[in-house]
């Protein structure tokens, strides 16, 4: 259907799954947002099913800098399985095939991390491969891990942010067939799946944990949890973190502003 343009507009976007249930954690979205523009991400396609009116102005600001395009995702979810998740990977590929050289599929609590010291961005990790599809092997950081009353991180807190907050994940890294997402070069796919890529016409590089993980930050809803043998990595705090929170600072500063003049109830 797409030939392979002789340029792109981006080297990479990112699709997340429909926003349902009045999803109303702005402080989620803003960090995503904001931590995967330092991985490299350059525009997202958010798709809004149902979300509440604090989220719906933050995304609107983020439109208005041409950041984000919102796609009003109006289907019979009753008769269409997890908001019509499949439809919408599927939709986003091709309203990106002609603009963006990589579509990047990860959830509004993931995140595509390289973990050598000398590779920042998905750009880095990209370069000199011709692979059609990277996959990365997820790990959990556990919510209930994190200790509200530390006194440090002053900030993080504040903005409740969770990839600076939580430094030690689950011992298990979950094998590539399992919760794994990717970053597809869209002129090599013609499908996609929630964690994996149906068809490609290049090969798929499943990627070892050493060189880049899927960081996944949630709530197991276990107050118990027993993190004697986790592991420490802080490779969001080391290479982003100083950045990140600066600009989360500004952001929410601009969002304030953005609120006055736009949204009716200026609540977080």
């Amino acid at each position: 259907m797409f030939g392979t343009p002789k340029s792109y507009k981006r080297k990479f976007t990112v699709c997340l799954m429909p926003l349902f249930g009045n999803f109303s954690d702005a402080y989620s979205l803003v960090e995503w947002v904001e931590l995967n523009l330092l991985l490299g991400a350059e525009k997202f396609f958010v798709y809004n099913y149902s979300s509440a009116e604090n989220v719906r102005c933050v995304l609107h600001m983020y439109a208005e800098r041409n950041i984000v395009e919102i796609v009003q995702w109006p289907i019979p979810v009753k008769d269409v399985h997890y908001v019509g998740q499949l439809a919408q990977l599927q939709d986003c590929l091709y309203r990106n095939k002609p603009e963006s050289e990589f579509i990047v599929n990860v959830d509004m609590d993931e995140f595509i991390t390289p973990r050598k010291d000398n590779v920042r961005t998905w750009s880095d990790f990209v370069a000199n491969s011709s692979s059609g599809t990277f996959i990365f092997r997820n790990t959990f950081f556990l919510k209930e891990t994190y200790d509200e009353n530390s006194s440090s991180k002053t900030l993080a807190k504040q903005y409740k942010l969770y990839s600076l907050l939580l430094s030690k994940h689950e011992p298990l890294v979950w094998m590539h067939g399992k919760r794994a997402k990717y970053i597809a070069r869209t002129s090599m796919v013609t499908w996609l799946r929630v964690h994996d890529v149906l068809q490609s016409s290049s090969k798929i590089e499943l990627v070892s944990e050493d060189q880049a993980m899927l960081f996944h930050y949630r709530y197991w809803e276990n107050k118990n949890v027993n993190t004697d043998n986790f592991v420490t990595d802080e490779t969001v705090v080391r290479k982003y973190g100083e950045a990140l929170v600066a600009n989360v600072k500004r952001t929410w500063s601009e969002i304030e502003e953005h609120r006055l003049k736009y949204c009716e109830h200026p609540n977080k």
